[in-house]
Order: C-alpha cells, then structure tokens, then sequence
C-alpha cells in the first residue's frame, strides 16, 4: 500500500502503523549511525524557472489573482451575500512595512500602556475594529523571505516578481526598459479620472512608494549615481520617474522624505539623536538638477494651482481645497522616527490628512486613491530598536483613525496591511500588565538569566548584548545581565533589544501578513491568498484596471443613477422588505375568500 493510504488508514480505522514502511523520499530519517535524529532533507538547489517549468511572469499573476476573486464571489454567492458588489469611489491604502503579528500584538499593547490605558492587552489600534481580516503569503518569486519592492510591487500591480525589483515582472532586462514593464493602481486610478497620493515617513523614492509609481529593474537606483553603466541612458533613476513620467508625474499628492535623491539638499538640516544602519545613508544626485523645483515647474505650466513645502507649518497652511497638486518634502533621507521627532517634521497622521483634503473634490469628482505608508517600523526593526518600532505603530495608527474620521465608510475602502514581517518576537511568560518593552521574567527569582518579552532573532542587538569579558565559569549564560543597563539606557530610542544571531542588518520574517478591510469591497478580504491578489480587490472595488470587467457590476455601477452605494442598499432593502408585508396581505386575502 502506498505510505499516504497507509497513514490515512492508521488514522481512520485503526490499522496499527507498520514499522517497515518509510518515510517519503525526500524526508529521510537519520540513521542511529550518523550521530543524530530528526529530518534530513534534500537541499539542492532548484531552480525557480527551469527549462520547461512555467514562467511566473505577468501574465501568469495576473490569472492568480483573477482566479483567487472569482473564488471569493463565488463563495459569496453560494452564501446568498451581495456586499461584494459595493464599490468604492475611494480607495486609501496603508502599509505598515515590515508589521507582522507579533509587531502588531506588541504595537497594540505598547499604545495601551504608551497612552496609559490599563494594562495595555486589552487596547484596540483603530484597524482592530475593521470588520474583514484575511492573511496574504508573501513570498517573492525567487525568495521564500521577501523584500519591500518585490512585495510592494505584487501589491500595486498584482503582479508578484523578483527580490529588489520594482515595477517590473519576472522578465525584466538591463538593457530594455520596457520589457516586464507592468502597470500600478495609480495608472489604473489615472486612466478612469481618480485624482491620486503617495503619503510616507520614509524618502519617497524608497522601495515601497516607488512600487506604485516607479518601473525599474533595482530598488537601489534612486538616484542616477547609483544606475550601471550597462543600463544608463536606457532606464531614468527613481526620482526622475517621479517628475518625468506617469503616474508619477500626475500624482496631486506627494508626501515623505527623501529631498537629497531629488537634488533639493538642506545644508541646514538637525538630527539631535543619532541612529544607526544603512538605512541612514542616502544617495546623491550627479546630474545637478533639483527634480523638486522641475516638478513644480511642470504644473506651474499646466496651470494649475501647485504647491512645495518643506515644514510642517508650511503643510499645514496650505488651503487644501484650492491646491490641486501638493509636494512636501521634508527631510535629506527618511522624516525621522517619531520617538525622537526633529522639529519642522510632520506626522504620518499630519500627512494623511492633508493628501485626504487635497484629494477628495466632493460628489462631482471620480474618486481617489491613496497610499500611506509608515515605512520606519521596519526601519526600526532592522537595527532591533523595538521602542522605535512600536511608536511607529502609534504612529501609523493614528493615521489610520485619521482617515476613518475624515472618510465615508459608504463610499472608502480602506485596507490596512504589511508587505511583509520581521525575524521579531513577542515570547516569554510575562506577567499581565507587563511592560511589553521590559524583562520577559522578573516574576521569577530562579531563572539563571533575564530576558526581553520583545527579543529578535538576528541582528546588531547581538553585539550589544554578548558579555563575552563577563561570562561566568561553567556557566552556558553569555549575555550581559539586563540589570547592568541603567533606565536610561533602556528607555532610550537607540537601545537594541538582544538578538540571537549576529547580523548588521535584522532580517524580515516570512510568515504571511493579515489584511484588515472596510468600506465597500472589504468583504472581497477573507481566508489565505497570495498577496498580489490585493491589486484585484482594488481594482474590482474601485472600477478600474484589470478587473474592472470582471463582470457587471461596474457597469451598473458607473450607469446613470448608478453610483451611490448607499441610494443602491436602501432600495435593496426597501424591496426586501415589501416581500413579507406583501405575502402577509395575499395569505390574509386568500383567507378571507
């Protein structure tokens, strides 16, 4: 019998397991002999497209995610469920980057305790209470563990690609700029009238924002220093894309850091705290041109009312009704985090609600769409600044909430989610209450070693910790006791949480993400899928793009009389409701005769 009819037999009748069958072929059990147990698997490298596999280009994503909507309807119908008919004028999208569910259970405890809030465990962020959660695999087609760009781009495009790409499919080249080339939501939005925005703490031309604009072959080209000889000239760095070409060129709203890939430096720039990592060097321009001054030309000559502003006092008096296109730029590199805001920064939620104002036109409008990212909770992690992390949660939100005040849930769906994790963890038996950024087991006087709730699996928190010089004799404990930091240094923005392994760099997790949704279209969010199917929860819900014709329901939708959801679910209800009154008056009718 075959091991799998076996097994299934063993379980379900009772047939006892039979010791000679064996394991399948590519699990072998360890032989006594070699000195250990446990699996043994094959670990030769496989190619992710061989000659004669399938190519997990465009076109192959593009029928995932087509297939993963038809599935979601489909299981609506068999439930007798129309919501997934809604569709939504709006459309405001927000990355947590790098905020997987251990950083969102400690992110929602940190808020509790940060605002003072009883214990912290019992706290809500704003996106708890959506009413429609599900859980994307992040995978990038040629890494099990994602980065940013390949998962931002399988999110703005529905297209899932290779690690640092943007932009771009599976077949991207060097040497042609439009081979792989793929289309955003804001391409989509653009070509249908809706007035879009790219809001984030990070600099602009970063690997998430960029996705929804930008078609290159490395995240890394933000500037033309930083482009190959073999592809100068044939593919424009990230910042030029932004000024240059669409959607980029025709965004009304962007938002973030980033001046110095755009060739607008502040000499005059303060940091008072000092962070470390890569992440806090940025490239330079070589072209000596100020792409931020090009843009404002640009939309000075297509006469409408364009505005560039580089402090949060300027942002915030700037008349967001009149102003048609907005740029705000208003760090060298990345806004910093907000524990340790610099003064003349704005917040995230400063930021979301301006784009809103200036992107919202009432009911004669089409539309918008949105992007918000809180890019420096990954930023954070990667440098295990857990503190940092968490108020970057905070930080995201209240941006969130933000929104929600300023929105119609009747005609905005809203999406809350990651583009992937972190190696972070939330362990330990702490007591109820505990400082979620404090010892994970001061409860207990026995154990030969504190530890931290919130510790991580790989990163420079390693260094930080290792006592090395005051390890005792006999003893397996080679960390620093965590008694021998003062509060200050604990408490700091700066302090790294301990890692196990010794990295410069913290590396993201692989575990799927979860998707929180609301508004029209949010019901299209359930179970497990690949997360390039969240392009085609936008794009059906908003009417645009690739499954815009999916089937009817946009057509209706767009139709004279067609577009007020709310107008729509009142008749709907009111013919609903005829229905019983209407059969109680026959039953009473035929009684009487």
């Amino acid at each position: 019998m075959h091991p799998t009819l076996l097994l299934i037999s063993a379980l379900f009748i009772g047939v006892s397991w039979a010791a000679t069958v064996q394991p399948p072929p590519l699990i072998r059990t360890l032989s006594p002999a070699g000195g250990g147990i446990g699996p043994e698997f094959q670990l030769d490298p496989v190619p992710t497209q061989d000659k004669g596999s399938v190519v997990e280009d465009a076109q192959f994503w593009r029928r995932v995610g087509l297939n993963q909507l038809e599935k979601i309807i489909k299981q609506a119908k068999r439930a007798k469920e129309t919501s997934y008919q809604h569709k939504a004028k709006n459309i405001i999208i927000f990355i947590g980057d790098g905020m997987g569910m251990s950083t969102i259970s400690a992110g929602r405890i940190y808020k509790g305790q940060y605002l003072k809030h009883g214990h912290g465990e019992e706290e809500m962020l704003s996106f708890d209470e959506f009413p429609y959660t599900g859980l994307a695999k992040t995978y990038n087609v040629d890494k099990q563990v994602p980065d940013s760009a390949g998962t931002a781009t399988a999110i703005f495009t529905g297209v899932k690609t290779n690690y640092k790409v943007i932009g771009m499919d599976t077949t991207r080249s060097m040497t042609n700029a439009t081979q792989g080339r793929l289309d955003s939501i804001m391409d989509w939005a653009q070509r249908v009238g809706k007035r879009t925005g790219v809001v984030t703490n990070t600099r602009i031309t970063h690997a998430t924002p960029a996705s929804s604009y930008a078609n290159i072959y490395n995240r890394d080209w933000e500037c033309d220093t930083e482009v190959p000889a073999e592809s100068k000239g044939i593919y424009a760095d990230i910042a030029r894309q932004l000024v240059e070409t669409a959607p980029g060129n025709k965004l009304n709203v962007v938002l973030g850091g980033g001046l110095k890939p755009m060739g607008s430096f502040n000499a005059s720039e303060v940091q008072t705290v000092k962070f470390e990592g890569s992440t806090e060097t940025v490239c330079n321009r070589g072209d000596a041109r100020n792409l931020t001054r090009e843009w404002l030309q640009h939309h000075a000559n297509d006469s409408s009312d364009a505005k560039l502003v580089h402090t949060r006092q300027a942002l915030l008096e700037v008349d967001v009704k009149k102003v048609d296109h907005l740029m705000g730029l208003f760090r060298n590199n990345h806004i910093t985090y907000s524990i340790a805001r610099q003064q003349g920064e704005p917040s995230l939620q400063d930021m979301t609600k301006a784009a809103i104002g200036v992107l919202e036109r009432g009911k004669d409008s089409a539309g918008y769409v949105l992007l918000v990212e809180g890019g420096r909770i990954d930023m954070a992690h990667h440098q295990n600044y857990a503190r940092a992390a968490l108020h970057e949660v905070y930080e995201l939100d209240l941006a969130v909430q933000a929104a929600l005040n300023m929105t119609d849930s009747e005609e905005t769906l809203i999406l809350v989610t990651a583009d992937h994790s972190h190696s972070v963890t939330f362990n330990g038996y702490p007591q109820r209450g505990n400082d979620i950024l404090g010892a994970a087991n001061l409860h207990e006087p026995k154990d030969p070693m504190v530890y931290e709730t919130i510790t991580y699996a790989n990163g420079p928190g390693y260094f930080d910790h290792l006592a090395n010089d005051s390890k005792p004799v006999n003893s397996s404990n080679f960390w620093m006791p965590l008694q021998r930091y003062s509060k200050e240094q604990l408490d700091s923005p700066t302090y790294r949480h301990m890692a196990s392994v010794a990295l410069s760099d913290e590396t993201h997790g692989g575990e799927d993400v979860v998707v929180f949704a609301s508004g029209p279209g949010a019901s299209l969010v359930r179970g497990v899928f690949e997360q390039n199917y969240l392009a085609y929860v936008m794009s059906y819900a908003g009417c645009m793009g690739p499954a815009k014709n999916f089937d009817d329901t946009c057509q209706r939708y767009l139709a004279p009389g067609g577009s007020d959801n709310k107008a729509a679910s009142s008749a709907t209800a009111y013919r609903l409701g005829l229905v019983p009154l209407l059969a109680f008056w026959l039953l009473a009718l035929y009684a009487v005769l």
